[in-house]
């Protein structure tokens, strides 16, 4: 009875699995194969075949190049300035350089015309003359320091008595300076000084310097003294002097 009834109701089986299954017409269709004519054009495709659109995709693509340059260019390292080469003569030793060896250069050295054969003999000669003069007149006064002092009272200058003991030991002293040369021209201002104040308090002073009859006029000689010291403190002692020894080893150095 069992099978009967299971006849009468019917077990699923392999009928209805075939009745149940999707066909094969129901089932989502097969996309057909896409031809190479009817594909999507490329953006290479695009920019070959618009030349407008091509030079504005190079201009675009050379400006990135630039601004990564740029950029590039910014964030490097600064390159370090190249060492200043130095030429020098002798050849590099050791990390350093020589210094140059020094150039030999030709100087003429001008001689004076004072320190000549013929100006040295006349500013010797000169220099003879006045020391006698000078160291004469000293030791007059010196030798006689009455009178000297008797002289200069009648002037204006104080202290006559002092006054004629430093005139004399003056006079002494530039006559030995102009006997060896040395500090002539120091010589030549005090020979100056010493004749000028002669003239101008003793010799001149409140009279005439000319005197009725005679042929001169006082001070003849003071005055020549002044002009000989103006000589002395111009050119100096001359080639045959102490002083050209000294100016002569400054010149060495």
């Amino acid at each position: 009875m069992a099978e009967n009834r299971s006849d009468e109701q019917g077990v699923p089986g392999d009928d209805w699995s075939a009745d149940t299954a999707p066909s094969a017409s129901t089932s989502a269709p097969i996309p057909a194969p896409v031809s190479a004519a009817s594909a999507p054009e490329t953006p290479q495709d695009l920019l070959t075949a618009d030349p407008a659109v091509s030079a504005e995709h190079d201009r675009l693509v050379a400006e990135r190049a630039a601004r990564r340059q740029q950029r590039l260019q910014a964030l490097a390292p600064k390159p370090e300035p190249e060492p200043v080469v130095v030429a020098a003569a002798a050849p590099v030793v050791g990390g350093t350089v020589r210094p140059p060896a020094p150039v030999a250069e030709t100087v003429t050295v001008l001689q004076r015309s004072n320190d000549k054969w013929a100006g040295s003999l006349g500013l010797f000669l000169l220099r003879l003359v006045s020391a006698a003069i000078m160291g004469v007149h000293g030791a007059n006064k010196l030798l006689n320091l009455p009178a000297a002092t008797e002289t200069l009272q009648n002037t204006v200058l104080p202290v006559p008595g002092i006054l004629a003991i430093v005139i004399g030991a003056a006079e002494i002293g530039i006559a030995i300076a102009l006997v060896f040369g040395l500090l002539t021209r120091v010589a030549g201002l005090g020979i100056a000084l010493i004749a000028g104040g002669a003239l101008a308090f003793v010799q001149w002073g409140p009279w005439s310097p000319f005197v009725p009859g005679s042929a001169g006029f006082n001070g003849e000689l003071e005055l020549l003294l002044v002009a000989v010291g103006i000589v002395f403190l111009l050119l100096g002692g001359g080639g045959w002097s102490v002083d050209r020894g000294f100016r002569s080893r400054r010149s060495a150095e």
